[in-house]
């Protein structure tokens, strides 16, 4: 049920990896818009603009557990890659005490911070105020099912397995959906009630993965008897996971300064801004998706010491990337106003939100590059130069914002930015990536 990315043909090894997991991110996704949907057409467009606040919160919470999932999945792809098996029993034991200790102490974090944050930081219109409370409360107390999932699914990854995350997002977009329609439009709980279905249903793939890393990959399963080098190996996913973790709590925090502008403009910004994330998170499913298979695909490879088939590898990606980004970006621009109208949101948030997405899909290839050339970066052990293009390429999007935000731009501000921030985010990791100074990052 593993496999080794070692042999065989590149395109056909990364491509047969990451559709597995781009049928995951879009169930993923899928049930996120049928949340929103729900929300939007049987709560009310307040209420999802309300629930839209907490996602740059969400994410920040999120990038704890990706970060500890790709430190995980970094270093047993190359472990697997040397044929070293203790080691990786090693690393898996660390990292699920490092999950348990994170997921206890960032809930605890997030429950006192979050009315000061949400109410005073990011300006809250008053109508919004308490569902966006109660939404984020809720939803804070699942952080440690995402960090054991996301800890279980780096392991796989790194394994070669990718078809479990699709049947863990299955179970969990099904639960999400059934509970969704009982709380949100039976029992008549509001957003608090989406909340705690998500929340469940982040516990039901969590126990799914941990259940089927038991059953098919007992090899890889943690015991006391790796517990003696957990200082040395907690340390070792500290130095892997805390970089690319840092990117994204500093990318979800500047989302938060850019979501408290975009509070500024008023109601119709705000709910055109929160149903045009849901379509684009559709759009860079291609780019995440081959993103983490590079990261197991390189890992493995240059944990096998072979360069030139991971460096063939990248090739072939961005290829395959950049082709299917471009043809989902114009389906998205030609059914622009369908996918924007079925969050429940009209006239001036219909146009904003029309405008913002179509800019950014004429762009969406950039950031495929950029996202691909990460992964590659990051399964070779070099995670610093990932995390500073996100730094730039965050620091260009606010500067800029915040420079137009007075002038004729307007409320246009948070979306013109985005493009000349992804460009040169993407030329320097392409840089990074022909100076060939990766190499020197091998933990084997």
């Amino acid at each position: 049920m593993h496999s080794d990315m070692t042999t065989g043909p590149a395109r056909r090894t990364i491509l047969l990896f990451s559709l597995p997991i781009m049928g995951a991110s879009l169930l993923q996704v899928l049930y996120n818009l049928v949340d929103s949907i729900i929300v939007g057409n049987f709560v009310s467009s307040s209420a999802l603009g309300a629930v839209g606040l907490t996602a740059p919160m969400a994410w920040l919470l999120g990038a704890v557990g990706t970060g500890l999932g790709s430190g995980t999945c970094i270093a047993i792809s190359q472990y697997f890659g040397a044929r070293r098996q203790r080691e990786m029993r090693e690393v898996i034991t660390a990292a699920y005490l490092l999950a348990a200790a994170a997921g206890i102490a960032v809930t605890l974090l997030c429950a006192l911070t979050a009315k000061p944050l949400i109410w005073g930081f990011m300006k809250t219109p008053a109508a919004m105020r308490q569902n966006s409370l109660g939404y984020y409360l809720v939803y804070c107390g699942g952080l440690i099912f995402q960090l054991l999932y996301n800890v279980t699914y780096g392991a796989l990854r790194a394994y070669g397995n990718s078809k479990g995350a699709l049947l863990f997002l299955l179970i969990s977009a099904v639960l999400n959906v059934a509970l969704d329609c009982l709380f949100v439009i039976a029992l008549h709980w509001g957003v608090v009630g989406a909340a705690a279905a998500t929340v469940i249903s982040q516990a039901g793939s969590a126990v799914a993965s941990i259940l089927y890393l038991r059953r098919l990959f007992p090899d890889l399963l943690p015991g006391r008897l790796f517990l003696r080098s957990w200082r040395r190996r907690s340390w070792q996913l500290t130095r892997l996971s805390v970089p690319i973790m840092f990117q994204g709590m500093v990318s979800s925090m500047g989302f938060i300064v850019l979501q408290r502008l975009v509070n500024s403009f008023g109601t119709a910004s705000i709910e055109g801004f929160s149903a045009l994330q849901r379509i684009e998170q559709l759009a860079h499913i291609p780019s995440e998706s081959f993103s983490a298979a590079m990261a197991s695909f390189v890992g493995q490879n240059i944990g096998a010491g072979q360069v030139d088939r991971a460096k063939k590898g990248y090739r072939v990606t961005v290829q395959m990337g950049v082709c299917i980004s471009a043809v989902l970006a114009v389906l998205i621009i030609l059914l622009d106003r369908r996918l924007l109208c079925m969050f429940g949101i009209s006239g001036q948030a219909l146009l904003r939100g029309k405008e913002h997405l179509d800019l950014l899909m004429l762009f969406i290839w950039v950031s495929t590059i950029s996202t691909i050339t990460c992964g590659f970066l990051q399964g070779a052990g070099d995670v610093k130069v990932p995390a500073a293009s996100g730094f730039i390429s965050l620091g260009i999007r606010l500067a800029l914002s915040f420079a137009l935000a007075g002038t004729a731009v307007g409320f246009r501000c948070y979306y013109v930015s985005m493009p000349p921030a992804w460009v040169i985010a993407c030329l320097f990791v392409v840089w990074r990536y022909r100076s060939g100074r990766w190499k020197r990052f091998k933990i084997t």
